[in-house]
């Protein structure tokens, strides 16, 4: 995403607490600079993107954060996938000092970020969003403005949920399949043809799961995490989530038996693992 930036002639600062994230830069003209605070006293628009809500009410909020060094007319775009109550919270506080924000969750995957192809679901004004699209647009083929504040936190949750249950439906099917003496690489072409084919079954099993690399660089913590934002969300309003409460436990134990840090896409091992064990227990019995 900072690539796209910088392919589109935009200054841009950099800040990581992890110094060799900032390696890639070097022979780049991004420049790294030591704090966020600095990044809030040069920058006019300044982009987030980490791994979950509590750190970045800690980067916004907490001591020697943005905040401090935001002022009246600044934005503040956060791209991670964050709670939208979380991100409602931070924007109240900003707007006593005059800044703006929009929550701007992408989706695509890291192949999508390097050609600056992602899907941008944009929560916030859309005076705001005008202001910034072309800044989004370095990066986001297709920009969509989903309503007010939190609702693109939302909207990237919901979207998760839907893309973790097809992938585990997929990956169940698939397993099933194998058992019974089909081929996975023969079900998926079949699936693709037919009316029960998704992103799963289109992308991400050629891509990453037959082949068995599980390199997709999006974390099956991370899902989790999304997902347990749409199933609060969910418990927030009263509304039952039949399926997809099912659906995160599987993703939750994933993360229990040690998947956290494997690519989503390794849903696949953890459940071929599980479904092993299963059999196992039912041959010894």
């Amino acid at each position: 995403m900072c690539s796209c930036l910088l392919d589109r002639g935009y200054d841009v600062l950099v800040h990581d607490k992890d110094s060799k994230a900032l390696e890639q830069f070097r022979g780049t003209p991004a420049r790294p600079v030591s704090s966020v605070a600095e990044i809030a006293r040069e920058a006019e628009v300044v982009i987030l993107s980490l791994p979950n809500s509590a750190i970045v009410e800690r980067v916004v909020l907490g001591e020697g954060g943005l905040e401090e060094g935001l002022s009246d007319g600044n934005v503040l775009i956060d791209t991670s996938s964050s709670r939208p109550s979380s991100t409602r919270r931070i924007a109240a506080r900003l707007a006593k000092k005059g800044v703006r924000m929009l929550d701007a969750p992408v989706s695509g995957g890291v192949l999508r970020a390097k050609e600056g192809t992602l899907a941008v679901m944009v929560g916030g004004e859309k005076e705001v969003l005008d202001r910034c699209f072309e800044v989004l647009n370095s990066f986001g083929e297709q920009i969509f403005h989903v309503g007010a504040q939190g609702t693109g936190h939302l909207a990237k949750a919901l979207n998760n949920l839907l893309s973790a249950t097809t992938l585990a439906s997929a990956a169940e099917a698939v397993l099933l399949g194998a058992r019974a003496g089909l081929a996975p690489e023969r079900l998926i072409e079949v699936v693709n043809a037919s009316s029960g084919r998704s992103a799963s079954t289109e992308v991400k099993f050629p891509r990453y799961v037959l082949n068995r690399a599980f390199d997709d660089g999006f974390g099956i913590g991370l899902m989790n995490k999304d997902m347990k934002i749409a199933l609060e969300t969910a418990e927030e309003f009263g509304f039952p989530m039949l399926i997809g409460s099912t659906s995160g436990q599987v993703w939750q134990t994933a993360v229990a038996q040690g998947f956290g840090s494997e690519s989503h896409t390794a849903i696949y091992a953890f459940l071929e693992q599980l479904v092993g064990e299963q059999n196992a227990e039912q041959k010894t019995d």
